[in-house]
């Protein structure tokens, strides 16, 4: 049904107030709070219409109402949009000009995102947004070695490998050629059993002593082809009263540490260059009605996704805002340096 001007008038109203305050908004509220012109009855009348529609609903505790996740869509779907102070814009843009990697921009822009939002956020890469890695292998300890993994990008993960016997410099000179002349130029997802049995017979002929570390390096590759995971702002959920009951927070945090769940969730139907909201338990991450969830995706040359999980009562004005600001610089980024 198509709703009325007025109608429009005391829904944005009842929910401007509800995400500024948190509590049912009653009749008398609206009255203090906005110059609706109308009496208190027509103001209650139309509360109950709105109700009956479905863009509002009681609470056990209060007659006030709150906003439905009905109420919600329509009121994300009318605001007027929100202008980014000169500081907010020089904040989130930050990152995009002091980062050297594309894992370091996403770590200080989740950070950067959350404290502007007060959301928590979530930001996903691929490991090596090419595929392409580089290799060294060191001693690092009697029979350790160590495997560090550079991505093209500039990131490092470090892996370690123990010996059946003793390790020397010369064995990790050794196996860095090997591996950087099987594996260099090829994608990791190009990396399959020829590349894998052609690694297998350079080590056999040139270091046949740690032959083993073929086994490592398959656990490597299965590794560096997921995703990296960044998430700012842990905390900012459980400040909100709709997160302060023990069951809340207790299921808050222990969805934090699900990080395979976090990712199916935040990849799965990922919108394309463009900015997704999802109203209530329809978040498809946490299960409460208490929270809502805001995807932008970039998949110009690299996937990059960023999920901003706040309070179903967030600013989504201000919020829309920022990450708006933030989906574009992504994308300059991205087809600047890669």
């Amino acid at each position: 049904m198509e709703l009325d001007t007025r109608k429009r008038l005391i829904l944005s109203a009842i929910i401007s107030a509800y995400i500024e305050t948190g509590e049912p908004v009653g009749s008398k509220t609206l009255l203090v709070r906005e110059n609706l012109g109308v009496s208190p009855a027509t103001i209650r009348n139309e509360m109950s219409e709105l109700e009956r529609l479905g863009y509002l609903k009681k609470t056990h505790t209060s007659s006030g109402r709150v906003p439905s996740n009905s109420g919600y869509r329509f009121y994300v779907g009318t605001l007027t949009p929100y202008r980014l102070t000169q500081r907010e814009r020089a904040n989130l843009t930050h990152p995009f000009e002091t980062s050297a990697s594309l894992e370091e921009l996403l770590e200080e822009s989740t950070r950067n995102l959350a404290a502007f939002s007060g959301c928590t956020v979530f930001g996903i890469s691929p490991n090596c947004p090419d595929g392409i890695y580089q290799f060294e292998v060191l001693p690092a300890g009697k029979r350790i070695l160590a495997i560090m993994v550079i991505a093209s990008g500039g990131s490092v993960k470090n892996y370690f490998y123990r010996a059946k016997e003793d390790v020397t410099a010369e064995d990790a000179s050794v196996l860095t050629k090997i591996m950087n002349g099987v594996f260099s130029g090829f994608p990791i997802d190009r990396i399959g059993t020829v590349r894998m049995l052609l690694l297998e017979h350079e080590i056999k002929s040139h270091c046949p002593k740690h032959i083993g570390i073929v086994e490592t390096v398959k656990k490597i590759l299965s590794r560096v082809r997921d995703y990296e995971l960044h998430i700012g702002g842990t905390e900012n959920l459980l400040s909100y009263p709709e997160f302060s009951d023990i069951e809340t927070a207790r299921g808050f945090i222990g969805m934090l540490s699900t990080r395979e769940q976090i990712l199916e969730a935040l990849l799965a139907n990922r919108p394309a260059d463009e900015i997704e909201i999802r109203i209530g338990a329809e978040n498809g991450l946490f299960n409460s009605p208490h929270a809502s969830l805001i995807t932008l995706s970039c998949n110009k040359k690299v996937p990059v996704t960023l999920g901003l999980m706040g309070p179903t009562r967030m600013d989504y004005a201000r919020t829309i805002a920022g990450c708006n600001h933030v989906l574009a610089h992504l994308k300059s980024f991205i087809e600047r340096e890669y």
